[in-house]
C-alpha cells in the first residue's frame, strides 16, 4: 500500500476578481479552487520498484534489440558467402569461356594463313578428291519386295 503523505499546496497563484471578465475575454479561464487538496506522493519504495519496472524494461528492449541485431549479421554473412560462391563459379565459367575463345582465335588464325588450306585439309581427312562422287549406301528396307 502507498504511504500517503501531506505537502503544502502549491503557492496561490493571480486571481481575477471580476469572474464576468473573464468569461467575456477568454471562457476557457477557470478561477483556481480556494479549498487546498492533498497531495498524494508515492514512497520511495514504490519510487524504487517502478524504477526497477522501467530498468527491467529497458534492458529487455536492449536484449531485444541485440538478438534482432544478431539475427541480421547472420543472415548478411551468409548470404555474403552464397555471393561469393556465386562469384567463384562465374569465374570459373568465364575463364572456361576465355580458354575456348583463345584457342579458337589460335585456331581461325591459322586457318587463314599463307598455308591455312593445307592446315583445313590436313585435319578434314574425310574430303572427296576433285572429280569425284560421293556414294551412300542405305541397308536395304525390310518392307520392300526383293
Amino acid at each position: 500500500m502507498l504511504a500517503v503523505r501531506q505537502v503544502s499546496p502549491p503557492p496561490a497563484r493571480v486571481r481575477v476578481a471580476d469572474r464576468a471578465s473573464l468569461r467575456g475575454e477568454g471562457s476557457h479561464l477557470r478561477p483556481l479552487d480556494s479549498s487546498p487538496s492533498a497531495v498524494v506522493l508515492p514512497s520511495s519504495g514504490a519510487i524504487a520498484r517502478e524504477e526497477m519496472a522501467f530498468a527491467g524494461l529497458g534492458l529487455a528492449l536492449k536484449i531485444a534489440g541485440l538478438l534482432l541485431a544478431l539475427v541480421t549479421l547472420t543472415k548478411l554473412a551468409l548470404a555474403h558467402q552464397q555471393r561469393l560462391e556465386r562469384h567463384g563459379e562465374i569465374q570459373a565459367v568465364l575463364q572456361l569461356q576465355l580458354d575456348r575463345l583463345t584457342r579458337q582465335k589460335r585456331e581461325l588464325d591459322r586457318l587463314f594463313s599463307s598455308d591455312g588450306h593445307q592446315v583445313l585439309f590436313r585435319r578434314e581427312e574425310q574430303w572427296i578428291a576433285p572429280n569425284r562422287r560421293r556414294i551412300i549406301w542405305l541397308p536395304p528396307d525390310s518392307s520392300s519386295p526383293p
